[in-house]
């Protein structure tokens, strides 16, 4: 199994934060977003490789951060090539160049860069050698599930209904940008591409793939503070940060 992170956004959300370099690199404490998301990846013993995609703008900073990270896991940092925000490829199209340039061969791992969480994601990772997986995330209130994707599951654990940006959402179970794919289901990236999907959020292509096949979810629970805003990166350096 792989990890890949995805962190080529340019976190527009963020104004002024993000001007200097990439949010997945903002400090929390000593450490960044981006170490929280590796972390856990490193943890995993069935995880063999670690990989990070961002853009030619951002790439710099990404390769200085690599260089001094020690991990487990072989780390490697890609660029997807583009320069601006007008060249983006989004979360799925990046996904799908990913799969492309390196042509992996076992199942994958697909995790934002840009938040922080303390649950571990084994039952995710073990669900991924089999069938798609998603995290899923009771974030308390049906409203804030509006932010994300809504997921309903059956008592067995199977995603009977995923709808990114729900306007109207049946429960309070959101699904952070943590999914797993099996081998098998790698192709589907293209053939969810190749249909007319859109290719900015991964919540699409999941929603299209529960439509198609099983879908499992992995409920995790803990603390979970996605970086998107100004706001959101406060809490997650009070909550997150070196209590020194």
């Amino acid at each position: 199994m792989r990890a890949l992170i995805l962190a080529a956004g340019w976190a527009t959300r963020l104004g002024p934060l993000a001007a200097s370099g990439p949010k997945h690199l903002l400090p929390i404490g000593s450490r960044t977003p981006l170490d929280f998301v590796v972390d856990r990846v490193d943890a995993l013993a069935r995880v063999g490789g670690i990989d990070v995609l961002t853009h030619e703008a951002f790439l710099p900073p990404f390769e200085a951060w690599a260089a001094q990270r020690r991990t487990r896991r072989p780390l490697r940092v890609w660029s997807n090539g583009t320069r601006s925000p007008a060249g983006r490829r989004g979360a799925v199209g990046d996904v799908q160049w990913f799969l492309e340039a390196a042509a992996p061969r076992e199942a994958l791992l697909v995790l934002g860069g840009d938040m922080v969480f303390d649950f571990d994601l084994e039952e995710l990772a073990a669900l991924a050698e089999a069938e798609p997986v998603v995290a899923v995330y009771d974030v308390g209130s049906r409203e804030l599930v509006r932010r994300y994707a809504s997921v309903e599951l059956d008592a067995g654990g199977r995603v009977v209904r995923f709808v990114e940006k729900d306007a109207e959402p049946r429960t309070t179970l959101a699904a952070p940008a943590l999914y797993g794919l099996p081998a098998a289901a790698l192709a589907e990236v293209g053939a969810y591409l190749r249909s007319g999907g859109s290719p900015d959020n991964l919540g699409f292509l999941m929603e299209w793939l529960v439509a198609r096949r099983p879908v499992r979810g992995a409920r995790v629970a803990g603390r979970w503070i996605d970086i998107g805003s100004p706001d959101e990166y406060a809490r997650a350096r009070r909550e997150f940060g070196d209590r020194s």
